[in-house]
């Protein structure tokens, strides 16, 4: 009886701590809609994303500050000011570029991920400029609730000081 008491409280305990499972898709709606986003953005047009974005939703960026709704929007818009010619990598789906996917977890959860590359031509210093970045959504049905950036700002450091007119 003991051997068994101690089996019930291993397997019961065993249960407990088990972290979430989920599956990872590549080409569902939701990994289609981060694609759209980034067509989007190189077409300089935020109607999409005014669309896909909830009104509640906060970006937290690579410096560690967290925006909201309108002011993601307007940072966006300041981007296109900032560069010309902004284009991405297209994600494929062979796991070695850039890729797009989306996860979902048995809790509810559902994460989409893209890692790409940034290309653009400065407005302001006239630099052609590349830079891989990383890039985590949360979905809250079928609106993204939170961003987080993570890439080297400097490029849009340096460009926003050249627009400013401050020395590099």
């Amino acid at each position: 009886m003991k051997k068994l008491f101690f089996i019930w409280v291993v397997l019961s305990l065993s249960g407990c701590n088990q972290a979430p499972h989920g599956i990872v898709k590549y080409d569902d709606e939701k990994s289609k809609a981060i694609v759209k986003v980034f067509e989007s953005v190189a077409k300089e047009d935020n109607r999409y994303l005014e669309t896909i974005f909830s009104k509640d939703m906060f970006m937290v960026n690579s410096s560690r500050d967290t925006i909201y709704y309108k002011e993601f929007i307007s940072g966006i818009e300041n981007m296109y000011e900032l560069f010309d010619n902004i284009s991405f990598d297209t994600p494929d789906g062979d796991a070695i570029g850039s890729e797009v996917e989306t996860n979902y977890y048995d809790n509810g959860m559902v994460w989409t991920q893209i890692w790409s590359v940034f290309y653009a031509k400065g407005n302001y210093t006239g630099a052609s400029v590349s830079f891989p970045f990383h890039i985590a959504y949360k979905w809250d049905d079928d609106k993204i609730i939170e961003e987080y950036q993570f890439f080297n700002p400097t490029v849009f450091e340096n460009e926003q000081n050249a627009k400013d007119g401050l020395a590099p």
